[in-house]
């Protein structure tokens, strides 16, 4: 429910479009716009969405609407969130026809909550008039999803210019999302959003899911595998890669250990027989017997702590 300064501006809204609530089109005035002939659908360009979100003055405040963090909106589209596009053709009095463009549009923050109703409103092939949105942020005439809504049209009107789709019903699909659900990595489509938009008039887009899987690509086979690796281990760099893979790491194995025997291997039961000279005398042999090169800078400090182990 709108509050009483929200219901005063959306009434000025529809006095816009000749007093007319799209909240209140009966429901077989709608049409479902992929099952329009491509001469049915509004003429919505790139550059009509631009004016509209950046220049359009509200009819709140008379202020452009400068949204342009809803011009990124067609991620939306493309992600699937706009589901059931549905147009209305009015005629006013003037002859000219206003077209009402519906849809339903996922929250952006709360996926599971039930789906917003933007619409917009344009001449079939003018500008666009007003819109408006049921989130809150609708209220201000350039929502996210008003726009997402409003991509999604352009799109298909891109689509239908096509010279085989101007005579049979709209041969694009929308790919919409009804649920959100875990895959697998290698199910999942990371192409950008920007990406999608850019190719999504160049080819014919009938998909069964919200994600489209990636081309597969041919493996490589063991024999150039194999050829690869060993140009790889002749090159003279010692690839940190190599020293994981069998055959390849020889020279990442060392000759020997440069440390003494560790000072756990010195317990004898005989030591605990020994006299305090006893045992002073034969750690004073083992001690000369250790060899300690100089990058074992750290073990001298720890023979002395397991001397004072063994003469308490």
């Amino acid at each position: 429910m709108l509050n009483c300064e929200s219901l005063s501006r959306y009434t000025e809204k529809c006095k816009e479009i000749g007093n007319i609530d799209p909240y209140n089109i009966p429901r077989h005035a709608w049409k479902d716009i992929t099952t329009l002939l491509g001469g049915d659908l509004p003429d919505l360009r790139h550059s009509d969405i631009y004016q509209y979100l950046i220049n359009f003055k509200s009819a709140y405040n008379h202020k452009e609407l400068r949204a342009y963090r809803s011009l990124e909106a067609y991620k939306y589209f493309i992600a699937g969130w706009v589901s059931e596009l549905l147009i209305a053709d009015i005629k006013q009095g003037n002859g000219s026809t206003l077209c009402i463009v519906t849809a339903k549009v996922r929250h952006s923050q709360s996926l599971n909550e039930e789906a917003l109703r933007p619409w917009f409103a344009m001449e079939k092939e003018g500008p666009i008039i007003a819109a408006h949105c049921s989130c809150v942020a609708g209220l201000g005439e350039a929502c996210s999803h008003v726009a997402a809504t409003m991509f999604a049209v352009e799109s298909g009107a891109n689509w239908t210019k096509k010279e085989s789709c101007t005579s049979q019903p709209c041969g694009w699909v929308l790919p919409s999302c009804s649920s959100f659900k875990s895959a697998p990595l290698a199910k999942i489509d990371f192409t950008s959003p920007a990406t999608k938009y850019k190719n999504f008039d160049k080819q014919e887009l009938h998909p069964s899911s919200c994600a489209t899987p990636r081309t597969k690509k041919q493996l490589v086979s063991m024999e150039a595998r194999q050829k690869f690796l060993e140009t790889l281990k002749n090159s003279g760099i010692k690839s940190a890669s190599l020293s994981l893979i069998p055959g390849c790491n020889e020279d990442f194995i060392p000759e020997g250990s440069f440390l003494p025997k560790p000072l756990s291997t010195l317990f004898s039961k005989d030591h605990t027989s020994l006299t305090r000279t006893d045992c002073r005398c034969s750690s004073s042999t083992i001690f000369s017997s250790y060899s300690l090169p100089q990058t074992t800078f750290f073990f001298p400090l720890a023979l002395d702590i397991g001397l004072t182990v063994l003469i308490p």
